[in-house]
């Protein structure tokens, strides 16, 4: 027998015994003693506490209202209590699948349903703390609104009306929402919790209010029914939503550094905020860059200016009430801008931006009085936006080969008159390339070099010792910081950008147009029809005299071609040198015709049905080929089945 062998059968022997002795003792022995042992019970671990979410309903839903929530086939639920408040276990291993909390109100309020979108189970778990319950102090959406109802329909109907599947989902998508329309469905919303007129009128049909939120032809009609009734309910319901929903900023900011003001179809601007009270607000626009002041309250940031002059006009008045206007000159100045955080994103803020603007006559001062007057079409309601405090996306990958890339960068913006005449250039990006030796160059910023800083960021060094870092905010987004050799900030700006991966093959014939918002009028469009032919033509259509019907006299419209050059799309527009003769025209070697308007489409990726690209404009006056505007700015345009509405001929 071998040793290993030997070994083997003594253990054997000993474990068969030491279990002898043990069976014996769970029975009392073998016998011979009546003595009982104590039995050994095995004692469980206490069980793991339950996640909990714990959090408030809108005041709008009378106690006893049901509170949700669905993942991977089981529903969840609790009641709210006579306060509004709830308490929730979501005992579930669906760890990716995104959480989205309802709150439906009973009885005669079963229309009125509420919604709010929280994250990923597993890290809402994380974020919950030790004792996994989820409260506001760690996540504000537990609070069921309006505005979180508004901010997850909004996102269902970017998903094509389906709720997103993973927080990532439902962040991209959130970043295409329009932050005004979150706040003015927010306000029907609101209008519909509290005024039954408003509830028959916007619920049709025994529609609820997530059917309300989740369709733009609901939205539509809602507002347009609103406003022709009163359209001061819906400022007024605007300006409560915001105030229930705002946000203490300080809490998350440990101090406002800089913000970038991003919201598509609007010119992003950006502010830089020093410790001393005093800051820097660069437009990216003829304004250019103009200091300010700032103070802060929980939810505001209030900016003030020392004297703005926004524009400078002559205008005719008749100052002296003897029946004849004289010759004064006016300025619009801007007095200052509040920014109130009204609802937290993932890295940016949802923000209301009201600005305060005068009329003042400087040289009859003392015969007319400033007046409060709203400039570039905002009222005293103000509007959403976007404000990005912090990155959020993906880091720069130093490329293995020549990439390129459009990136934003602060506005350059200047205007000439050459030979006495006019000329405006107006850019917000570059196109740029990149070789692995970290080298490049742009179109704008010329040659440079390249580096991946400590943050991941890429920085740019120009020739003149300038420096450019480009901050990621998410999919083909993404903020710009200029600064001199000193570090001292030159400029901002946010803008799509990114590396490109499409070109104009992406773009086949058919119909083209900027993204509509239902805020606007219906009949106030503008699309592009790309023809198979190679003929192209333009139509900018406005409803002057309101009657429903768009006719020749009420649009604009220009005939053109189109050339696919592989990177770019040229789309070239004519007009008559008679600026009487809305006829068209085929092209500019037709008789009293000229090149109006050149196009160039610079494709940089196709996401989500929208074609983001570099987009260069190229103005030509009415009777020769001067030029006298060269505008370029990233957009995004969409692809329509049919054009969006008919013009009439008269």
């Amino acid at each position: 027998m071998t040793e290993e062998n030997f070994m083997y059968r003594q253990f054997a022997a000993n474990a068969f015994a030491l279990s002898s002795l043990l069976i014996l003792a769970a029975c009392g022995g073998g016998g011979g003693s009546n003595s009982t042992s104590p039995a050994i019970e095995a004692v469980a671990p206490p069980p793991e506490p339950v996640f909990t979410i714990v959090g408030s309903v809108d005041a709008s839903l009378d106690a006893g209202a049901s509170v949700y929530v669905d993942l991977a086939g089981q529903r969840f639920s609790s009641t709210t209590d006579s306060q509004g408040r709830f308490e929730l276990e979501v005992n579930s291993g669906a760890a990716d699948s995104l959480v989205s909390v309802y709150a439906q109100g009973k009885d005669a309020q079963s229309s009125l349903i509420l919604a709010s979108a929280l994250g990923d189970l597993k890290s809402l778990k994380s974020q919950a703390g030790n004792d996994v319950r989820l409260t506001s102090d760690e996540l504000a959406a537990v609070d069921i609104t309006t505005l979180t109802t508004a901010a997850v329909g909004l996102a269902m109907i970017e998903n094509e009306g389906a709720l997103p599947s993973n927080f990532g989902e439902l962040r991209s998508h959130s970043l295409n929402v329009n932050s005004e329309e979150m706040l003015i469905a927010s306000a029907a919303l609101e209008l519909v919790a509290t005024d039954p007129s408003m509830q028959s009128m916007m619920l049709s049909d025994d529609a609820s209010t997530m059917d309300l939120v989740t369709s733009v032809d609901r939205l539509y009609n809602a507002v347009s029914a609103i406003q022709s009734e009163d359209a001061s309910k819906l400022v007024n319901a605007k300006m409560e939503t915001i105030s229930k929903a705002s946000t203490n900023v300080a809490s998350r900011q440990s101090g406002l550094d800089k913000l970038f003001i991003y919201e598509p179809g609007y010119r992003s601007s950006a502010f830089k905020f020093y410790e001393d009270g005093t800051g820097v607000e660069f437009t990216n626009a003829r304004l250019g860059e103009e200091p300010f002041t700032w103070t802060q309250a929980d939810d505001e940031v209030v900016v003030s200016y020392e004297d703005w002059v926004l524009d400078g006009r002559i205008v005719l008045i008749d100052t002296d009430d003897d029946g004849i206007e004289e010759e004064v000159y006016e300025e619009t100045v801007r007095k200052s801008t509040t920014l109130t955080f009204v609802a937290e994103g993932d890295g940016y803020d949802v923000v209301n931006v009201q600005t305060k603007d005068i009329k003042r006559y400087p040289e009859v001062s003392e015969i007319l009085p400033e007046v409060a007057v709203e400039h570039d079409g905002i009222d005293s309601a103000g509007r959403g936006a976007k404000a990005f405090y912090m990155a959020n996306g993906d880091a720069f990958n130093a490329p293995s080969d020549i990439e390129e890339w459009i990136l934003p960068i602060p506005g350059r913006f200047f205007e000439d008159y050459p030979d006495g005449l006019f000329f405006r250039s107006d850019i917000t990006f570059d196109f740029v390339m990149f070789d692995p030796a970290n080298v490049g160059a742009g179109a704008e910023l010329g040659s440079f070099d390249w580096q991946i800083n400590a943050e991941g960021h890429l920085l740019i060094t120009t020739e003149s010792s300038r420096s450019l870092e480009f901050i990621p905010f998410g999919p083909l987004l993404m903020g710009v910081v200029e600064r001199d050799e000193a570090g001292s900030v030159l400029g901002m700006n946010v803008g799509r950008g990114g590396k490109r991966v499409a070109n104009a093959n992406d773009i086949t014939p058919g119909i083209y147009s900027l993204e509509w918002s239902w805020l606007s009028d219906a009949n106030s469009r503008f699309w592009i029809n790309i023809n198979e032919d190679g003929t192209a033509k333009s139509t900018w259509t406005f409803d002057d005299n309101g009657d429903g019907v768009v006719t020749t006299s009420e649009a604009i419209m220009y005939t053109g071609n189109w050339d696919n050059q592989f990177e770019q799309m040229i789309i070239n527009l004519y007009r008559r040198t008679d600026r009487n003769d809305k006829s068209l025209c085929p092209s500019a070697e037709t008789e009293g015709c000229v090149l109006y308007n050149k196009r160039y489409w610079d494709m940089i990726d196709v996401e989500g049905g929208r074609f983001v690209m570099g987009h260069t404009h190229n103005f030509f006056d009415y009777l020769d080929d001067y030029q006298t505007r060269y505008l370029l700015d990233t957009r995004h345009w969409i692809k329509l089945d049919a054009e969006p509405l008919a013009v009439i001929e008269e």
